[in-house]
């Protein structure tokens, strides 16, 4: 299955809210991607954002992640090179310099 990133131009404020939306939709899709290969036995099947996790406004620092299940470590995190991994798929990526570009959202579920 191939996955298409979702744009979100920064530079719109009033529309940043939208924005947020779709990369918690877009996190929701690859652990649900990861779990329904788990369930068609694929059970080492992992997933991994792009970008700071974005489930909470606000982590709780205190005590258990309030969203243990869902969370996932960013691709960045574990050493991935999101740019190349990415134009090594055919996926157009660039760096983004400022507000007015949209910048990409990337995804990656890991299978053996």
């Amino acid at each position: 299955m191939e996955w298409i990133a979702q744009f979100c131009p920064k530079a719109h404020f009033s529309r940043w809210p939208t924005c947020l939306k779709r990369g918690q939709t877009f996190s929701k899709a690859i652990v649900r991607l990861e779990i329904e290969m788990f369930l068609d036995g694929y059970y080492k099947a992992w997933s991994m954002g792009s970008g700071p996790c974005d489930l909470c406004k606000e982590c709780n620092l205190s005590g258990p992640c309030n969203h243990g299940l869902e969370a996932r470590p960013s691709m960045e995190a574990c050493g991935i090179d999101v740019f190349k991994t990415a134009r090594d798929n055919g996926f157009p990526i660039e760096v983004v310099r400022t507000r007015d570009e949209e910048e990409n959202i990337f995804g990656l579920v890991l299978v053996e």
